[in-house]
């Protein structure tokens, strides 16, 4: 998403059928030195956002197209409810893209050439995150940091909190206060943004000492009950009974979550380090914006859960690979391309700086301190669809649903998903 994104899967039985359609050749593609003409009219379907626009990558892509006599690029936006979804309708139908321009489940990385084992490649930030049978087949132009959480600092001060919460516990006595304050202690919203504010806090505990968790959860030698999804899904349970976050918080968007934020109507607000971009375009803030690591429930330094930020994909059924391969190479080397990109939505990338503002540089300040990175929920040994699962658990605690039983759908759901 791009981790902001809904993380929508695609069944695999689904993905099968759409092999067929599409024809799953072993083709490597560019990977084999590519080819067909170099110009054309290049499909680009991206993750379209309040930030990234279709105006954004139409500016970024003009360039490329302007030394490319002959090469036109259209930007799509999805037609469906995501770009996974259009995707998944527009393979079905024959009419897929040439490139995608957001994060996709590898479920479907068997439509995508895997690109080649060359040094721009495997440069691009966190290429080895995402393999599929140990070929990339998405290259990314930056690095989004998720495990974060912005504060109103005003609300802080008339709540009485002094220094960010590092604990768990902490954490919870802080939005205690924050309600009593006035405020709404915790933002979120429906749609994808309560699971992935869920695994934003909790993945560090769950992965930050076993990266291979999610392998180990396949062997059945560790299960959710037992990890530090259990210890978090009960505070969570916690925080909608006293009212920190409120019951009806599942109605609101995720474009209206930020609104309520920047309003100044509550205190914090977990969210990844594309935020910053909402908060320094916004004008006549009533309040200054803080950011600190979400809490860990020994209160210790908590690894980043990062993500690839804007990746891209190339389609096997592309009739211009070699055209659209050119095209990824542009948008995730050329410095210009690459800087445009960062300062876009305030990710990073080693080697690449760009001017900032002071919550930039907070956020940077995070990154550079922290005790290293864990994965999202999707990837590697991930099941298809974990996701969107747990998004689902999660909103359950919002219905009544206990922890105790959260966890245990979890691990049923798990094992009924076991090497999807």
């Amino acid at each position: 998403m791009s981790s902001r994104t809904a993380k929508a899967s695609l069944a695999a039985g689904l993905a099968l059928s759409v092999c067929a359609l599409a024809g799953c050749s072993s083709s490597s593609g560019p990977a084999a030195g590519g080819g067909g003409a170099r110009t054309g009219n290049i499909r680009v379907l991206a993750n379209i956002t309040p930030v990234l626009t279709k105006a954004y990558y139409q500016g970024l892509v003009a360039p490329f197209v302007k030394s490319h006599p002959g090469v036109t690029v259209t930007i799509e936006s999805p037609s469906g409810t995501n770009v996974q979804s259009t995707l998944q309708q527009e393979l079905v139908s024959g009419s897929a893209p040439d490139i995608v321009a957001s994060t996709l489940d590898p479920v479907v990385a068997q439509q995508m050439i895997a690109f080649p084992d060359s040094s721009w490649v495997t440069s691009t930030p966190l290429s080895d995150s995402n393999k599929v049978d140990g070929k990339i087949w998405q290259v990314a132009t930056g690095q989004q940091n998720q495990s974060l959480v912005y504060y109103n600092q005003t609300a802080f001060q008339k709540a009485g909190i002094t220094t960010p919460p590092k604990s768990l516990a902490e954490f919870t006595a802080d939005l205690a206060k924050l309600k009593g304050a006035g405020y709404v202690g915790l933002q979120t919203a429906g749609e994808w943004v309560t699971g992935a504010q869920f695994s934003m806090m909790a993945n560090p505990g769950l992965l930050g000492d076993d990266p291979g968790w999610y392998a180990e959860r396949n062997k059945k030698k560790v299960t959710f009950e037992q990890s530090a999804y259990n210890t978090y899904l009960k505070a969570y349970e916690g925080w909608i009974k006293t009212g920190a976050v409120p019951k009806n918080s599942l109605g609101e968007k995720y474009q209206t979550s930020i609104d309520t934020f920047l309003a100044g109507k509550s205190g914090m607000f977990v969210m990844g380090s594309w935020l910053n971009a909402s908060v320094n375009s916004a004008k006549n803030l009533s309040f200054k914006v803080g950011v600190f690591p979400t809490p860990t429930a020994d209160g210790s330094t908590p690894k980043q859960m990062s993500g690839q930020a804007q990746p891209y994909s190339i389609l096997k059924s592309s009739k211009h690979q070699g055209l659209a391969l050119d095209l990824v190479k542009y948008l995730v080397t050329d410095k210009s391309a690459v800087t445009a990109s960062l300062k876009s939505e305030g990710n990073f990338r080693a080697g690449y700086s760009y001017p900032g503002t002071e919550l930039d540089a907070a956020v940077g300040k995070i990154v550079d301190t922290a005790p290293g990175t864990v994965n999202g929920t999707a990837g590697p040994g991930v099941n298809a669809g974990f996701g969107n699962e747990l998004n689902t658990v999660v909103q359950s605690l919002y219905t009544g649903e206990s922890a105790d039983k959260a966890v245990a759908k979890l691990d049923s759901w798990w094992n009924a998903n076991a090497g999807q």
